[in-house]
């Protein structure tokens, strides 16, 4: 593997909020950060990398993280604005994912996977099927990818068949490539699944280890339906089953008690929280300071958000927190930024990831401020980051550049032209014109 200097940019170092070196340098061997400093303190012997990056007038800090995503559904994205979940799911999902092949997952995955690079993202969690597909465009991407087979039991689907298929994922592609793909196992929702069924997932999880990526609380009628079911709530069932741990990524989040904040808390449990998709899906707005003064583990989850961008997802996190809470804001643009670059919230594949400092994983992301959207006064950096709108020039993962000066190296164009015209063509059958 390459050494690479990154030299001369702004370091947004994300060790602490005024922790940020104007004109630094960044020294990367093996997939590592092995030196990060001011540039009048460059050793010498650094300036004779494979590849030196002239970062003049640029910032760099740790790449994106999309903490819930469901890749295939990315060409879904646009459409059925202001349905309910519910409604959305019946009219316009079901439709779709019930004749879903795995050629047409494959080639959906690469156009969502292409638009998280453009965008910055280094790693994701998604739930979906046809996950053998997504896997091999995640390895083939460069990109982390912590992935889960949905396991549910509904008319379209069945538990046997997607549980089956979530433990061959697992002996397939956990730790492939020096551990850049992880496996957890993704009961859907408590809604689709029987106490039986949990009560399997559970067990699976506990003998061997796997960590577990489920939706909980989404909405007040996921929260009615679980009490019908388990005649508790969401996240006490989760408790229960000895299904919260640190191991655990809790998608949505917006409908929870006090006490069932304070179970998370406990466990260390991973809260996706994922605000344009609930907004969009009028499931109502997670409690993000309740949350983050009990010190809950939170990242962004792009789910469904039309813009596939974990930024757009901070941004409205603080619009949102505003309104809910008033001022003073108790949410920073800082501390949006920890949530956004992985230095709350974990799983498997990146617990080395979220600063830019000796011996964490160099996943990094380069931001252009000089264009017309970007902010020239980055005295205010954590404000220009998330509000300006600067160009992401190159994105770099272990150590690998996997887009650089704006173009993607590790998916070609004509993959992705290929791509568009299929889910095209399954859109219009399915849709109509």
């Amino acid at each position: 593997m390459v050494s690479i200097l990154l030299l001369n940019p702004t370091v947004v170092t994300m060790n602490g909020e005024n922790e940020i070196i104007r004109e630094g340098f960044v020294y990367i061997e093996n997939g590592k950060i092995i030196d990060v400093g001011s540039i009048d303190k460059l050793p010498y012997e650094y300036k004779y990398s494979d590849l030196v990056l002239n970062l003049k007038n640029k910032v760099v800090l740790p790449g994106f993280v999309s903490y819930h995503t469901h890749l295939s559904l990315f060409p879904l994205r646009f459409m059925g604005l202001g349905l309910t979940l519910s409604e959305w799911e019946e009219t316009v999902a079901w439709p779709y994912e019930s004749t879903l092949t795995p050629e047409e997952s494959l080639y959906a995955s690469k156009l969502a996977i292409y638009a998280f690079i453009k965008n910055g993202v280094v790693a994701f969690a998604d739930m979906h099927f046809n996950m053998d597909s997504v896997a091999k465009v995640a390895k083939e991407s460069g990109l982390i990818a912590n992935l889960s087979v949905a396991i549910l039991e509904t008319g379209s689907f069945s538990y046997e068949k997607t549980l089956k298929e979530n433990i061959e994922l697992y002996r397939k592609w956990n730790g492939v490539d020096n551990g850049r793909i992880n496996v957890y196992l993704g009961p859907c929702s408590l809604r689709y699944l029987s106490r039986e069924q949990l009560s399997e997932i559970a067990l699976i999880a506990k003998e061997e280890n796997i960590g577990v990526h489920v939706h909980a609380s989404e909405t007040l009628d996921d929260v009615r339906r679980t009490k019908e079911k388990f005649n508790k709530r969401p996240i006490e069932v989760l408790k229960d089953y000895g299904l919260l741990s640190e191991n655990t990524i809790i998608a949505h989040a917006v409908w929870v008690t006090e006490k069932e904040i304070n179970y998370i808390a406990k466990s260390k449990a991973n809260v996706a929280h994922c605000p344009v998709s609930n907004n969009i899906l009028l499931s109502g707005n997670m409690p993000l300071v309740d949350m983050v003064s009990k010190n809950v583990r939170i990242g962004f989850g792009t789910d469904i958000n039309p813009s596939w961008d974990v930024i757009s997802e901070a941004r409205l996190a603080y619009y949102t927190t505003n309104t809910l809470y008033g001022v003073p804001s108790r949410i920073s643009p800082y501390m949006l930024l920890e949530m956004a670059t992985g230095n709350y919230a974990k799983f498997k594949g990146i617990e080395n990831h979220g600063k830019i400092a000796k011996g964490y994983d160099a996943n990094i992301v380069v931001l252009d401020f000089t264009g017309i959207r970007g902010w020239p006064r980055t005295s205010n950096i954590y404000e220009a980051i998330l509000f300006s709108g600067a160009s992401i020039e190159t994105v770099i993962v272990r150590g690998e550049v996997i887009m650089d000066s704006g173009e993607v190296l590790t998916i070609n164009a004509d993959e992705i032209r290929k791509a568009k015209k299929t889910i095209e063509r399954k859109l219009n059958k399915i849709y109509g014109k």
